[in-house]
C-alpha cells in the first residue's frame, strides 16, 4: 500500500521513467520530477507532476526519490555531480535507483549517500509476468525489483515499489541488486539471440516462427522470453523500442566487467557482445532487441513472413534491400 504522506520524487523520464510517472502520481497524489529534457518534464507536468529546476532541488523536497537513468555516468552525474541529488537530499531520505548500472557504481553511490545521511538502494527492475516484459511490465505495474542495501531503507521504500511492481527481493548489501540484474539481462540477451538463430534456420528449412512455436510449447526449446516477448513482436513486425539494442549491449559489457572482477569466464556473453555490436554498427542501436531476429534473417536472405514497421532502421550492407 502507498503512503500518501510520503513525498516522492522521480529523477529521469526516459522510457521507464515516463511510465513510472503516471503510476506514482496515481498512487501518491503528487510527484516532483526532474529531467534534463524539458519536453519530458512538460509532459510529466501535464499528467499532474510538479517540475523542479535541478536534481538538487528535487532531492531537497522528497522522502523517497526514484531514479531511472540509462548508465553509470548518468547516475554519477545526477546523484553526486554538481547540483546533484545528494547535495539537496535531507538526512533519512531514500534514493531508490532503478537504473541498470555496475555493482561498483552502486557501491560508490551508496557510500556517497551515506556520507550525507541518505539511504541508497540499488533496485534495478525487470518484467517477468506473461506478456508483461520490458516496458509492457512497467505499464502493467508488474515489475520485479532486485534490491541491494539496508533493510530499514527497503521497508521505507516498499510502498513506492508496490506502486510500480509486483515483486521485490532484498538480496544483500549494496551492489547486490545490480549484480543480479546484470545476470538476468545476460540471460535475456542470449535468449533473444537464440531466438534469432532458431527462427532464421527455421525459415531456411521452410518453417515459420509461428509453426516452430507451436512445437516449442511442448519441447525443451520453450523459453519465456522467446514466447512472450520476442515472438509476438516478430509476428507484428514491431522493432519499436521496448528494450533497445544499445541498452542490451551496455548490460552485456557490464556483465563482462563483473565476470572479469570475479574471475569467471563468460564465453557466451562475449559472443553476445559481438552480435549486439554488429546490430548497432548497422544503425539499429535504437531498435528493440527483437530486431536481432530480422537482422539474422536478412543476413541469411530468409523471409520470416513478417516485415518490421518503419521505425526500424535498415542496414546499408546486410545483404538485403533496405526496409521501407
Amino acid at each position: 500500500m502507498s503512503d500518501s504522506a510520503t513525498t516522492v520524487g522521480l529523477l529521469g523520464l526516459g522510457a521507464l521513467g515516463d511510465i513510472f510517472c503516471g503510476h506514482l502520481v496515481s498512487a501518491f497524489g503528487a510527484l516532483r520530477v526532474f529531467d534534463l529534457d524539458e519536453a519530458k518534464v512538460a509532459h510529466a507536468v501535464e499528467r499532474g507532476a510538479t517540475a523542479t529546476s535541478s536534481a538538487r532541488e528535487l532531492g531537497a523536497g522528497c522522502d523517497v526519490v526514484v531514479v531511472s537513468l540509462p548508465d553509470p555516468p548518468a547516475v554519477r552525474a545526477a546523484l553526486a555531480g554538481a547540483d546533484g541529488l545528494l547535495e539537496g537530499a535531507p538526512a533519512g531520505a531514500v534514493v531508490l535507483d532503478t537504473s541498470t548500472i555496475s555493482p561498483q557504481t552502486s557501491r560508490e553511490m551508496h557510500a556517497a549517500a551515506a556520507s550525507r545521511g541518505v539511504d541508497y538502494l540499488d533496485a534495478p527492475v525487470s518484467g517477468g509476468e506473461p506478456f508483461q516484459t520490458g516496458v509492457d511490465g512497467a505499464r502493467a505495474a508488474s515489475m520485479t525489483f532486485m534490491v541491494g542495501g539496508d533493510a530499514g531503507a527497503y521497508e521505507r521504500a516498499r510502498g513506492v515499489m508496490q506502486a510500480l511492481g509486483s515483486f521485490s527481493f532484498l538480496l544483500g548489501p549494496p551492489g547486490s541488486g545490480s549484480t543480479v540484474k546484470l545476470i538476468s539481462n545476460l540471460c535475456a540477451g542470449i535468449h533473444a539471440l537464440v531466438a534469432a538463430e532458431a527462427f532464421t534456420l527455421g525459415a531456411a528449412c521452410g518453417f515459420s516462427p509461428e509453426r516452430l512455436l507451436e512445437v516449442f510449447e511442448h519441447t525443451d526449446a520453450k523459453s519465456f522470453f522467446m514466447t512472450d516477448y520476442v515472438a509476438p513482436r516478430v509476428a507484428r513486425g514491431d522493432v519499436s523500442a521496448g528494450f533497445t539494442v544499445e541498452l542490451q549491449l551496455k548490460d552485456h559489457r557490464l556483465a563482462a566487467e563483473l565476470g572479469h572482477d570475479q574471475r569467471v569466464p563468460l564465453p557466451l556473453n562475449a559472443l553476445a557482445i559481438d552480435a549486439w555490436q554488429r546490430l548497432r554498427a548497422q544503425g539499429r542501436g535504437a531498435n528493440d532487441v527483437t530486431d536481432a531476429v530480422f537482422f539474422s534473417a536478412e543476413q541469411a536472405r530468409q523471409d520470416l513472413g513478417a516485415r518490421p514497421a518503419p521505425t526500424g532502421r535498415a542496414p546499408r550492407d546486410a545483404g538485403a534491400p533496405p526496409r521501407q
